[in-house]
Order: structure tokens, then C-alpha cells, then sequence
């Protein structure tokens, strides 16, 4: 009781210390929180539930559950009659796994404590417990040199996987569920198909002592090892790759865990004989190896180690540490972020001309935190900046002097940088020369032009806007533009079929014409909403079929939209089936658009997982009717932030679509 209580009294004296020097160095830090030290026991292992809001630990034969906020004991699990060496929640919160020195593993309510299931296969003690990332396995490798797959939610027995000649103290599966890599105390990492059981490529054999702990980085590129051999080995899961040693630790390395943003490694030393005394905590830059800290605030054995996976706010994160003496330390990361700059650094000041189209990518941010926001200011008239390209775009119509220009990224923090260079305008109008007939103004008259008067078919302009697609001014989009821009391209030597249509359709299906049409009148893309276009594009070939007889330029144009009905056909038909597609892009960093096909009309709601299993964000898109639902302008978009607004940490997530009898899942990849 003495010790215990000098403890506590060094340990409030420190946190005092600490708190009272952080504002003096607002850098990059792991600072004290709290101490929990009720278990008395040895901690083996310890994990968060997904919600964040409970934290487990084991050892002995006993499992704790703590409130990691203030440090208040909540349950104990008892039934093991030995020690207890691993735990883990599944990742929808609802079980909690472990298994221990009397052979068995046993699955728990966690939020009652019962006991729900025990899993006796094992014929030693069993070292470590898994399980998958979607929930429907769990895993188990124990001193009988065996891995055990099991049904998470019946418990049956799924396979056996062999290979190591000895215990097998880790397994872990990578965060897309594909993979499950084990390591053993015979110094070896092995790695298999998640779902048959199959060893794929060689065996890693870098380290020259048992392994004692393996964990994937939140992005699934790299798994790192830590080892008796006082070392930790970075290493591409999927070529098998030995990447990096990091070196530093005396004595054997019992944990190691990354940080949930994928920035930093954590690990836990400890003893190993008289000479080998380690019990330091060390942090590590995962992308150079470089050595960044060592704290010695435990004085045992550090064997528990485990990252909080929600955040306590932007960019902190809480850390559990646990050591053989039955103490717990709660830890506060705050991860400072680079300075945010541009690459490239620079733009060079600009010159534009009256009439001719401009086309300007500007630089993109890196370091701050993302996502970044975008602005430009001020911009010349005629042009548009569009904030998720950074390009700058359109046809200037006003000659002005060199102004300075400001280009701005905010990061998610508010913090911001710029750039500034000056644009001048020159001229005094159109172009000499600029062809009406040139609807995108991109120096030429190709099928896309036709394409647009298509889009703008039968609008009426108002008095004092200028419409290109009006391409005779006469106030309206009718059938003489059609056939003024066909003739345009016919006289160009353009060609109205074959590969131009293809392009056509890619730009179609992608999107990309309704922004591309937008862009030259002023318009956004809603104006293409609601199937505006579709009409508008079939009243056009409607008209050109009615007069089209008898003409030879008619019968040119005829084929030329003959095709664009064809495409139009295709977006506008209804699948047999209902089915969710691939998002794109994937891997993506902020956004991205989910497409799906309804084949009857519904309500759509699509709903995103983390790897946990826990709903981070839920899009309800209403009543939607039957129909292909796959370009930008109507698949799902997600702009990668929660339910609260906030941006989600890079990894593996999985989005679940509902529509009305029909659920489907796919997975994605967030990479910053």
C-alpha cells in the first residue's frame, strides 16, 4: 500500500509538472493524463472499444473494464481459471474476445459481462486473439503452434493453419480484412489468405528472437513487428518486404501499436534477464525509423499498449499503456502537423488575352491538416476558379492592368497559406477571328459544341445574358443552331462518328460533359438536374428526325445524334437488377461518389463503416426511381467527414447501401 501510494504522489507531482510547461512548448507530445493502478496485477494486453468509450484490460485470470475519461472502474469478467495473455472487442462493440493460459478462448456480452461462448480446441495456452475487421471471424494463435479461424458469431471451428515450429505469440488481420499475418516464437512472420487459409510467399525472417507483438498501420502498407531481440521491423505485408529496423530498445519489446492517423509508432520494452531491464516507452517516425522519444514513467514490464479510435479532438488522441505491476497510464498525443506550404511553391505572374480560353491549374497544399479549402481572388471577368481542382478557367472579356492575385489553402484547423502573382488581361475584345460556332470556346468546333446546344435545346435566353449556345443570337436554342454547329464541324473536317462519339459516351457516363457545358455560359451543373438535360437532348433529335429528310447536312448531323440518342438510351434505361458499384476514386483523399443501379424505385440510404464496424456517416437520399445512378452528377457523394462534420482518419471503410429490400456492402480506401 506504501509503494502504491508513493506511486500515486510522484505520479500527480510529474502530470503537475508536465501541464505546467506544455503551453511553454506547444510541439508534438505524449503527456500524462491519468494512472489507474485498482488491477494490482500484471497487464497483458488492453484494448478500446470501438466507441471509444471503454477500456478493457487482462491479466491474472481476471478481465477490467474501465471509463478511460476519468479513470472509474465499470466491470470484471471472471472465468478464466489461469492467466489471461489477450483481449479484444469485436468491432461492433458488442463481444469481447480473450484467451489465456488454461487453453481456452472465450467470447463475452461486454456490455453484461456473460460469459457467451468458450472455444476449447487449443491444446496450450493461448497468446492472442483477433478478430476480423468486418466481424465474421476470429482468430487465435497459441504455444501449440497452432492459428485457429473461427465463426465469430457461432464459434465453429472454420480452420487450422500450420507452419510454425513454435508458439505463435501475434496474429493480426490487415485492416481490408484480406490478409492474416501471424508471428511466432520461433522468430517467424507468416502471412495468409484471410478467407482460405492459404500462406502466401515466404516466410519473414529478419528478427533472431521470438515475436511478441504485430500491428498494422491504419492504411494497411505497412505492418510492423516487434521482437525479444530488442528490435521492431517494418515490413510490406503484401511483397513481404523487409523495410526498415528500428533500433533503440535494451531489452525485449513486448508492444507496439500505431497512432490512428498513422504518424507515429508506439512501443512498450521490458525485461529479459539481469541485463536486458527496458521499461521505457518509445516513440518512432514510421516513415524514417528516426527515434523521436523515450519516456520512463513505468518501472515494469510494458506488454499493454492501445490507441483510442476516436479521437479526443482534432489532431489528439488518447494512448493506454499497461506494465507488469497492475499500472495503467492514459496518455494525450497532440501530433502538430507540418507547416502548411504548396508544391510547387510558386506561380508565375500571368498575361491573358481578350477572347482566348484559359486554362490554369494552381498548386496543391501539403502538410496542415486536410481536407484544405481553396480560394482566388480577385479573378479576372470571364473566368471561373473552381475550389476542387484549383484549376482557373474560361474566356476573359475585360481588358484590365497586372493586379495582384491572392491563392489561398485553409487547412481543417483554420490555419492557411498563400501564394500571390499577378494576372493582366490584354485586348480590347473578342478575339480576332473567334468563331461563334465555338461553344466550349476551346479553339475549335468538335461534336462536343453540338453536344451543348443539345443540352441548352429549346431555352429560351433572357434579355442582357449571352448564351453561347445561342450560336445565332436570336434569343433561343433551336434547331438553326444545331444545324449552324454540325455544318461548323462538317467545314472543319471534323468527324461525327467513330471515335468522337466514344469520347462523348466517356464524358457522358463520367460527368464530365454537364461540367464542361456549364462552364463557357455561367451555369452550374444543377442546372442539369432533374433530368433536364435528357429532355432537352431528346426534343433536339426529335426535331432534327422531323426535318431531316431530303437534306444532306440534315443527314449528316441525323448520324451524329442518331448516336447521342443511342448514349442517351443507355443512361436513361432501367437495370434488371439492383446493384451497388465500386466507388471512384478509390484510394481517394477527401471525396468520392458511390454509384449504385436501382432496378425498381426506392428509398436509398447509404450508410459508412469504419473497420470497427461502428456507422461514421449515414446518407439518406430519399425516394429515388428506377434507374442508373453512376455519373458524378447522380451517384452518392461523400466528402469523407462523419455525422458531425468532422474529417475521418485515413484507413479502410465500408459503405452499406439500403434500398427498400435490397442491402449490399463494398469497401473503400481513404489515404491522406
Amino acid at each position: 500500500m506504501k509503494l502504491r501510494t508513493n506511486f500515486c504522489l510522484t505520479f500527480s507531482l510529474f502530470l503537475l509538472f508536465v501541464l505546467l510547461i506544455q503551453n511553454a512548448f506547444p510541439q508534438e507530445e505524449l503527456v500524462p493524463i491519468r494512472a489507474i493502478t485498482d488491477p494490482g496485477q500484471n497487464i497483458n494486453r488492453l484494448d478500446f472499444s470501438p466507441n471509444g468509450q471503454t477500456l478493457a484490460g487482462c491479466g491474472a485470470d481476471d478481465i477490467w473494464l474501465w471509463n478511460p475519461h476519468n479513470g472509474t472502474h465499470l466491470k470484471t469478467f471472471s472465468g478464466h481459471t489461469g492467466w489471461i495473455e489477450s483481449i479484444m472487442f469485436s468491432p461492433d462493440g458488442r463481444y469481447l474476445a480473450s484467451g489465456g493460459e488454461d487453453t481456452t478462448v472465450r467470447v463475452w456480452d461486454a456490455n453484461t459481462g456473460q460469459q457467451l461462448r468458450t472455444l476449447n480446441r487449443h491444446t496450450a495456452r493461448v497468446l492472442s486473439v483477433v478478430f476480423s475487421p468486418d466481424g465474421r471471424y476470429l482468430a487465435s494463435g497459441a504455444r501449440d503452434r497452432m492459428i485457429r479461424v473461427w465463426d465469430a458469431n457461432t464459434g465453429q471451428q472454420l480452420r487450422t493453419l500450420t507452419g510454425h515450429t513454435s508458439g505463435v505469440a501475434a496474429v493480426v488481420f490487415s485492416p481490408d480484412g484480406q490478409l492474416l499475418v501471424s508471428g511466432g516464437e520461433d522468430a517467424m512472420i507468416r502471412v495468409w489468405d484471410a478467407d482460405t487459409g492459404q500462406q502466401i510467399g515466404g516466410v519473414l525472417a529478419e528478427h533472431t528472437a521470438p515475436i511478441r507483438s504485430l500491428v498494422f498501420s491504419p492504411d494497411g502498407q505497412l505492418i510492423a513487428s516487434s521482437s525479444e531481440d530488442s528490435t521492431l521491423r517494418l515490413w510490406n505485408p503484401w511483397t513481404g518486404e523487409a523495410l526498415r529496423t528500428l533500433r533503440g530498445h535494451t531489452g525485449p519489446v513486448y508492444a507496439v501499436a500505431f497512432s490512428p492517423d498513422g504518424g507515429l509508432i508506439v512501443s512498450g520494452g521490458g525485461t529479459l534477464g539481469a541485463s536486458s531491464a527496458d521499461n521505457t516507452l518509445r516513440l518512432w517516425d514510421p516513415q524514417t525509423g528516426e527515434l523521436l522519444k523515450t519516456l520512463t514513467e513505468h518501472d515494469n514490464d510494458l506488454e499493454g499498449l492501445a490507441f483510442n479510435p476516436i479521437a479526443l479532438r482534432q489532431n489528439e488522441y488518447m494512448l493506454a499503456s499497461g506494465d507488469d505491476s497492475g499500472t495503467v497510464i492514459l496518455w494525450r498525443l497532440t501530433s502538430t502537423p507540418e507547416p502548411l506550404t504548396f508544391t510547387p511553391s510558386t506561380v508565375a505572374d500571368q498575361t491573358f488575352e481578350v477572347g482566348t480560353p484559359v486554362n490554369l491549374t494552381l498548386p496543391t497544399a501539403t502538410g496542415g491538416t486536410e481536407p484544405y479549402t481553396y480560394s482566388l481572388s480577385p479573378i479576372p471577368i470571364g473566368l471561373q476558379f473552381d475550389t476542387t481542382t484549383q484549376l482557373l478557367s474560361g474566356t476573359p472579356t475585360t481588358a484590365t492592368p497586372a493586379t495582384l492575385t491572392t491563392y489561398t489553402a485553409t487547412d481543417a484547423t483554420g490555419a492557411s497559406g498563400f501564394l500571390t502573382f499577378s494576372i493582366e488581361v490584354t485586348g480590347n475584345g473578342p478575339a480576332p477571328g473567334a468563331d461563334p460556332l465555338d461553344v466550349d470556346g476551346d479553339g475549335q468546333v468538335t461534336v462536343l459544341d453540338l453536344a451543348i446546344v443539345a443540352l441548352f435545346y429549346g431555352m429560351r435566353v433572357p434579355v442582357g445574358v449571352s448564351l453561347p449556345a445561342d450560336v445565332n443570337a436570336d434569343s433561343v436554342v433551336n434547331l438553326a443552331d444545331l444545324i449552324a454547329v454540325a455544318q461548323g464541324i462538317d467545314a472543319a473536317g471534323g468527324n461525327l462518328n467513330g471515335l468522337s462519339l466514344q469520347e462523348l459516351k466517356a464524358a457522358l457516363l463520367a460527368g464530365e460533359i454537364e461540367g464542361v457545358a456549364g462552364a463557357p455560359m455561367g451555369f452550374g451543373t444543377h442546372v442539369f438536374s432533374g433530368g433536364i438535360a435528357s429532355k432537352n437532348i431528346a426534343a433536339a433529335l426529335a426535331d432534327v428526325k422531323h426535318f431531316a429528310t431530303g437534306d444532306v447536312h440534315l443527314g449528316k448531323e441525323l448520324a451524329v445524334l442518331e448516336g447521342l440518342l443511342a448514349l442517351l438510351a443507355e443512361m436513361t434505361a432501367t437495370p434488371e437488377t439492383t446493384a451497388l458499384l465500386a466507388n471512384y476514386p478509390n484510394p481517394f483523399n477527401p471525396e468520392t461518389w458511390i454509384p449504385y443501379h436501382l432496378a425498381k424505385d426506392a428509398e436509398v440510404k447509404l450508410t459508412i463503416y469504419d473497420m470497427r464496424g461502428v456507422a461514421v456517416r449515414e446518407l439518406v437520399l430519399g425516394h429515388q426511381p428506377a434507374g442508373v445512378y453512376r455519373s458524378r452528377g447522380r451517384a452518392a457523394y461523400w466528402d469523407g467527414k462523419n455525422n458531425s462534420g468532422e474529417p475521418v482518419a485515413s484507413g479502410v471503410y465500408f459503405y452499406t447501401l439500403t434500398a427498400g429490400d435490397f442491402t449490399a456492402t463494398r469497401k473503400m480506401l481513404i489515404a491522406k
